[in-house]
């Protein structure tokens, strides 16, 4: 199970700009604000007494008091030093300890995703997406790999998607679906504003839409019919979004074989075809 400081850091990216004053405090001097009172932490953050319980509920605890004892017990002291392999990347870490310490954050990131995860919206985004006559792709930047790879998933799974690197092309895409058809924004930031532009067209035009952000509050948001939201680690050294894309990654890998098995007698004979087409791109020796 996730420490209370890996969970922090995980969630990070879904608190609002008040929690994460908190949340800095507690990353920053975790030995201090075990021993704060709610008063105390909201004094040293700079926020209110409501903003640091709202922080505690944010990140999976009932109230202030949970989030201490959690933290007092993942802070008491172990029999035996153990060494931090959660924490962010120093400059006196050996490059084992790096990879460790990177990996550690993916995988966190991972798992606290299926936390933030709302199944019913997960749902949803299944069910729309195994009923949309077409779906058009949306996403910028750091975006473009993940979804040229979503387009490619979709399409083994039977469902006629459209995607360009183009953001103008992403935006005709999107003006050109129709009520019956899917737009489908991927977003780190969920801020991007072509990303958001495409996503306004695709409502204009009657089609259901899909997003899927680390920002719970940001504009993509609260645009969409449906939002997924994942994690993503922190580290001095790496963008936000190289964790973020590898989170979406796992999570389009569960969104597209829930779409395969539920559209598992259509989506057989496509794969099957897609193999055969596959293998003669195979040299022979």
């Amino acid at each position: 199970m996730a420490s209370v400081l890996e969970k922090v850091s995980a969630l990070y990216t879904s608190l609002n700009e008040a929690e994460r004053k908190v949340a800095d405090f507690v990353l920053n001097h975790p030995e201090e604000a075990r021993g704060c009172s709610v008063i105390h932490l909201s004094d040293r953050s700079g926020v209110s007494e409501t903003t640091v319980v709202r922080f505690c509920r944010s990140i999976g605890f009932k109230g202030y008091a949970d989030f201490k004892l959690a933290l007092v017990a993942d802070l008491a002291p172990q029999r035996e030093p153990v060494p931090d392999l959660h924490g962010d990347v120093s400059p006196e870490d050996d490059l084992p300890r790096v990879v460790q310490k990177v990996l550690n954050m993916d995988m966190q990131a991972v798992a606290s995703t299926m936390e933030l995860l709302d199944m019913a919206q997960f749902e949803r985004a299944v069910e729309a997406l195994a009923r949309a006559r077409r779906v058009a792709i949306f996403g910028v930047g750091s975006s473009l790999p993940v979804c040229m790879d979503l387009q490619y998933r979709l399409q083994r799974c039977g469902v006629n998607s459209l995607f360009s690197v183009d953001d103008h092309m992403q935006a005709i895409n999107a003006a050109l679906l129709e009520p019956g058809d899917v737009g489908l924004a991927v977003s780190y930031s969920g801020t991007s504003r072509e990303t958001i532009e495409s996503t306004e067209l695709a409502k204009e035009a009657g089609a259901q839409t899909i997003c899927v952000t680390s920002f719970r509050r940001s504009p993509l948001a609260k645009l969409c019919d449906i939002c997924l939201v994942t994690s993503a680690g922190r580290t001095q050294w790496l963008d936000e979004t190289i964790t973020a894309r590898i989170v979406q990654l796992a999570l389009f890998d569960a969104l597209c074989v829930a779409l395969a098995r539920r559209k598992r007698h259509e989506s057989q004979p496509i794969l099957n075809r897609i193999a055969r087409a596959v293998e003669r791109k195979r040299h022979t020796v």
